[in-house]
């Protein structure tokens, strides 16, 4: 029986330094049915090069800007459900798989058709131990990620980090794509929370691995460094603010409870820098609210359709 069709899509910026040990590694892939597309946003360190160099075998879309995270990955997303890929892989490229990854990815998602979006257990870049996300978001299920065979075939979770991050073509067909109002960071646990009320299981499959280093470009320099906590913090704000399953108030409510939790933040550890940055976050917030409003408005019709159909 012919494997579903996988398309794995590598949204990259300025990722040379990972880009050949990740490409690499999915050649080691003991899958027989997937392509991989690499999207680069407008890359200045030779990716692109890199990339036609070494692997020819790789599609290539280069993008004339940075798109960020969502709209980078959308584009990459479109064409592999133009080319009938029945799963849709994203994959950071500061990243390096083992070979049974993807294999034991897609039988979890063929065994149950409840199952929307499955992500696998992160592993440091350099070694077996467990990275910091898995270690923090999945911290309750440690003892069982530990012993893999012995595991659950699936645990259900809340979401899954976009650094891998597989989605059954019928999700993007019910939901849509990435909100790019997220320029990075929360456009997939927005996408999960969406996928969620749209009645779909986020599954972390235990028998699935890869190595992730984190952070990858954002860690190039102070002004990088920087900008990635404004993307976050932003992104946090505008995920609170449009929760689908609470009230308008009730949204208000948790970004004051934000705003607060990043104003402490601030007094503990001042600088006018970050100061700066809350302020200029909050502009942000007020001058998009139009558009977070009809964000909530529209995704809140969908939830009560699925709830009363």
């Amino acid at each position: 029986m012919l494997q579903p069709l996988v398309y794995i899509v590598v949204l990259n910026y300025n990722g040379k330094r990972w880009l050949r040990t990740c490409l690499e590694s999915l050649s080691s892939t003991r899958y027989d049915n997937f392509r991989t597309i690499f999207i680069d946003n407008a890359s200045n360190d030779d990716s692109v090069e890199l990339v036609k160099t070494f692997f020819p075998q790789v599609e290539c879309i280069i993008n004339s800007s940075n798109y960020g995270f969502s709209e980078g990955n959308n584009i990459g997303i479109l064409k592999a459900l133009a080319d009938d890929a029945e799963y849709i892989v994203l994959l950071n490229p500061d990243t390096r798989v083992e070979p049974e990854w993807l294999a034991n990815i897609v039988k979890i998602g063929e065994s149950d058709p409840g199952i929307g979006i499955l992500g696998a257990v992160q592993l440091n870049y350099e070694n077996n131990d467990f990275n910091s996300w898995t270690k923090t978001a999945l911290s309750r299920h440690q003892a069982e990620l530990r012993e893999p065979e012995n595991a659950r075939q699936w645990i259900p979770v809340d979401w899954v980090e976009g650094a891998c991050f597989a989605v059954k073509r019928g999700v993007f067909n019910d939901i849509g794509m990435f909100d790019p109002i997220y320029f990075a960071f929360y456009e997939e646990i927005d996408f999960c929370r969406r996928a969620a009320c749209h009645g779909y299981q986020i599954a972390l499959v235990p028998r699935s691995s890869i190595h992730h280093f984190r952070g990858g470009s954002w860690q190039a320099s102070q002004k990088i460094k920087r900008e990635r906590d404004y993307r976050c913090d932003r992104s946090q704000f505008i995920y609170n603010l449009t929760d689908p399953r609470k009230t308008l108030p009730g949204n208000f409510r948790l970004y004051l409870v934000t705003l607060g939790s990043k104003c402490k933040e601030l007094l503990l550890d001042f600088s006018f820098a970050r100061a700066w940055d809350l302020l200029r976050m909050q502009f942000d917030v007020l001058v998009n609210s139009g558009k977070l409003f009809g964000k909530w408005r529209r995704e809140r019709s969908i939830l009560r359709k699925g709830l009363t159909a």
